[in-house]
C-alpha cells in the first residue's frame, strides 16, 4: 500500500507540472538575449518517446532513474577502511609527478621533506616547482635534467619568476627556501612577496571613494546582498591587488589608495593578471570577466560621481567569455576512476564522497552542498531539501549510494548543524582543492573545477527519454529553458549518430 509521504510526493510533482510556475517558464527568449541565436527553449525539446505523461510520473520512478544514470560501481559507505590517505597519496605525487621531472638536489630535498603536509598542499608546492623548473627551461634553453643547484641560484632569474608567478602562502616558502639555500637572503624584491595571496578580496573595505560609488549602486537599484556578496570581493581584490604590488601603494592602507593616481596601465596589469589565475584554475573565465567588469565599471562611474578628473576606462576591453561553452564530459569509467581515488586517497573518504556524489546524482552546486543540514535529509523518506540559488528552497529524491553515505554521517550529530562543517567557505576552498588533486590523479584533463558535475548530472537527465523537460528543469533548479540548455553537451559520437538518422 502506498504511504502517506509517497502520495503526498507524487502529488506535489503532479502538482508542479499542472501549475502556472511552468507556464510562466515557458516564456520565450527576449529578442536581447546574448544566447538568442544558440540556446532556446527548443533545445529541451524532446521526441514523443517514452513515458511523457506527468500524471505517471511518480516519485519512485524518479529516484529510479536517478539511481541508474550512471553505469559504474560506488564506493561501499565504510571507504575509510581502505583509504592510505595523505600519505598515500603525497608519495604518489613524488613519484609519479617529480621523479623525473626535476633534479635539482635542493628542490628534491625541499618536497621530500613537505611530504608529511596535507596533500593539497603537497600538490600546491609540487605543481610551483614544476612551474619554476619550466620558467628556468625557457629562459635557460636547458633540458630539465640539466637545472640543478647551480642554474636556480640566477638571483635575476630566480626573482623574476617569484614576482610574476603570483605564489600562495604555502608556495612562497619554496622561494624563501631556494633563497636562503642558495643565496644567502641576496633577493630584494621590487614587490611583496607577503600577503599577497588573493584571499585579501575578502577583507572589508572601507575605502572612501568606493562607499560613494556603492551608495550610488544602491540609489539605482542593485541589491545590497548583490553589493555585499559580489562587488565588494571584487573591490577589495582590486585594491590589496594594487597595495602589495605597487610600491607607490605599499606605504598606505588599502583604503587609503588614491585611486586618481590609478592609471590605465595599472587596469591592464590587474586584467592580465585576472587572466593567468583563469589560466591556472584559480577563478573560471566566468568569474574573472565578472571581477574585471566590477573594477571597470567603479573607475568610470567614479568618474562620472566627480571623483577622477578622467575615464580611464574608455580604451580598456573587458575579458571575454562565451555564455555558452560546449564541455567534453567524463565517461563512467573516467567517473569511477574520480571516485575510488577519493577512496583510495582521502582523509575523509566518506564526508568527500558524499559531497562530490551529491554534485554528480542531484547537480548541487558546490554552495549548496556546503550549506547542507543534518535536518535537511530524511533518510526515511529518502528526500533532501535543497535551498539554492535566489533563496529558493526545493525537495528531492535522495539516490543511492547518498543515503547509505549519510547514514554513515548522520550519528551523532544535531540536527542544526551543517553536514561538512560549520565554517562553509573554508570547507568551499578545501573542496576546489581536493577536486583538482583527485582529477589530476585520475587523469583528467576537463577544464574547470568541480561545477563541471552539474553539467555531466543535467546532461546525462537530457539524455533520458524518460525524464520530460519539466522534470528536468526542475530537478536542475533552473527558472527558464535556455539555463538549463547551457548545460546540455553531446559528445562527438552522439552527434555523429544524430546525423546518420537523418533521411536525406
Amino acid at each position: 500500500m502506498m504511504d502517506e509521504h509517497t502520495k503526498t510526493s507524487n502529488s506535489y510533482i503532479y502538482g508542479l507540472f499542472q501549475s502556472e510556475h511552468w507556464k510562466q517558464l515557458a516564456k520565450t527568449l527576449s529578442s536581447n538575449a546574448s544566447t538568442k541565436n544558440s540556446i532556446s527553449q527548443e533545445c529541451l525539446t524532446k521526441e514523443d518517446i517514452g513515458n511523457h505523461d506527468i500524471k505517471n510520473l511518480s516519485w519512485e520512478k524518479v529516484l529510479s532513474f536517478l539511481n541508474s544514470m550512471y553505469a559504474f560501481a560506488w564506493p561501499e559507505h565504510n571507504a575509510k577502511t581502505c583509504s592510505s590517505g595523505s600519505p598515500g597519496l603525497n608519495e604518489w605525487i613524488f613519484t609519479t609527478h617529480i621523479q623525473g621531472q626535476i633534479f635539482a638536489p635542493v628542490l628534491l630535498d625541499y618536497l621530500e621533506k613537505k611530504k608529511k603536509m596535507k596533500s593539497t598542499s603537497f600538490f600546491s608546492i609540487t605543481e610551483y616547482a614544476l612551474e619554476l623548473i619550466h620558467f628556468f627551461k625557457t629562459h635557460l634553453e636547458l633540458d630539465a635534467r640539466f637545472i640543478g643547484d647551480k642554474e636556480l641560484a640566477n638571483k635575476d632569474i630566480l626573482m623574476k619568476f617569484a614576482e610574476q608567478s603570483y605564489p600562495n602562502f604555502v608556495q612562497r616558502d619554496l622561494i624563501f627556501t631556494l633563497d636562503k639555500k642558495l643565496l644567502s637572503h641576496k633577493l630584494e624584491f621590487q614587490t611583496s612577496m607577503h600577503n599577497r595571496s588573493t584571499r585579501g578580496r575578502n577583507q572589508e573595505i572601507n575605502h572612501p571613494a568606493i562607499n560613494a560609488h556603492i551608495k550610488d549602486l544602491l540609489r539605482s537599484g542593485v541589491k545590497a546582498k548583490s553589493v555585499h556578496n559580489k562587488y565588494k570581493a571584487s573591490y577589495a581584490m582590486f585594491l590589496h591587488w594594487l597595495h602589495y604590488n605597487y610600491v607607490q601603494f605599499q606605504s598606505i592602507s588599502p583604503d587609503d589608495i588614491p585611486l586618481s593616481k590609478v592609471t590605465e596601465e595599472h587596469l591592464l596589469e590587474f586584467k592580465q593578471y585576472l587572466l593567468r589565475l583563469a589560466t591556472k584554475g584559480v577563478y573560471s573565465k566566468h568569474t574573472v570577466s565578472d571581477r574585471f567588469y566590477d573594477i571597470r565599471s567603479l573607475m568610470s562611474n567614479l568618474y562620472k560621481l566627480g571623483w577622477l578628473s578622467r575615464d580611464i576606462t574608455l580604451d580598456i576591453t573587458g575579458i571575454a567569455y562565451d555564455k555558452y561553452l560546449h564541455r567534453d564530459l567524463p565517461s563512467d569509467t573516467e567517473l569511477q576512476r574520480f571516485f575510488q581515488t577519493i577512496q583510495r586517497y582521502s582523509d575523509d573518504p566518506v564526508t568527500e564522497l558524499t559531497a562530490f556524489g551529491l554534485m554528480l546524482c542531484l547537480g548541487l552546486r558546490i554552495h549548496e552542498v556546503a550549506g547542507t543540514r543534518y535536518k535537511d535529509v530524511n533518510l526515511e523518506n529518502k528526500t533532501i531539501s535543497i535551498f539554492g540559488k535566489n533563496e529558493k528552497s526545493v525537495i528531492l529524491p535522495l539516490p543511492e549510494p547518498l543515503q547509505e553515505y549519510f547514514a554513515n554521517l548522520s550519528g551523532g550529530h544535531s540536527q542544526d548543524s551543517y553536514v561538512f562543517g560549520d565554517n562553509i567557505q573554508a570547507f568551499i576552498r578545501e573542496l576546489r582543492k581536493r577536486y583538482k588533486l583527485y582529477t589530476f590523479v585520475s587523469g583528467w584533463n576537463y577544464p574547470g573545477g568541480p561545477h563541471l558535475l552539474r553539467h555531466v548530472f543535467i546532461s546525462r537527465l537530457s539524455d533520458r527519454a524518460d525524464c520530460p523537460p519539466q522534470l528536468l528543469m526542475y530537478l536542475a533548479r533552473h527558472d527558464r529553458p535556455e539555463n538549463t540548455a547551457r548545460y546540455v553537451h553531446r559528445s562527438t559520437s552522439q552527434l555523429q549518430n544524430a546525423v546518420n538518422k537523418i533521411n536525406y
